[in-house]
């Protein structure tokens, strides 16, 4: 099974909040899909905003470091993701809140996961400065780099 993740560019927009000197950059949707027998199969999707994506790599590097559970707050539904490492694999869950039970529960080769996902993260980073020069020295960018490196620098262990 392998694993696929769409990040919309159609709204990419800075929001500038001189208040906590902070830049929020609004960037449509993370979809995640899993691709079995040629199907794609909708697993998750969330309201994108640049903490959820510094967030879910810092969660697939501790996953990495510690192999502690993380749970991602999606912000866009009431389900509950869980992501679990087990050897070289990684376990997902959707608990939903609402019917209080587990939707499904999916297994990914953990590197295979972290490739797919890199990818996709350098392709949206790429876009961001296509759209912005400037984007390069805000702090939400930073991040997103450091987290990018930090996730290409685990695939590049044995």
């Amino acid at each position: 099974m392998k694993i696929r993740f769409d990040l919309e560019e159609d709204d990419v927009s800075v929001l500038k909040n001189k208040n906590v000197r902070a830049d929020y950059y609004l960037d449509s949707y993370l979809e995640v899909f899993a691709l079995e027998n040629n199907k794609n199969i909708f697993l998750f999707s969330t309201t994108l905003h640049s903490t959820i994506i510094i967030t879910f790599s810092r969660q697939l590097i501790e996953l990495h470091r510690t192999s502690k559970k993380q749970v991602l707050d999606t912000f866009g539904n009431a389900n509950v993701y869980t992501f679990k490492k087990v050897g070289n694999y990684m376990v997902i869950t959707n608990f939903d809140v609402f019917s209080n039970s587990e939707e499904w529960e999916y297994t990914f080769d953990f590197k295979a996961f972290v490739k797919a996902y890199t990818k996709e993260l350098r392709r949206h980073l790429g876009n961001l400065v296509v759209k912005d020069a400037n984007i390069i020295k805000r702090p939400n960018f930073v991040l997103l780099r450091q987290g990018l490196n930090e996730l290409d620098a685990i695939l590049q262990e044995k």
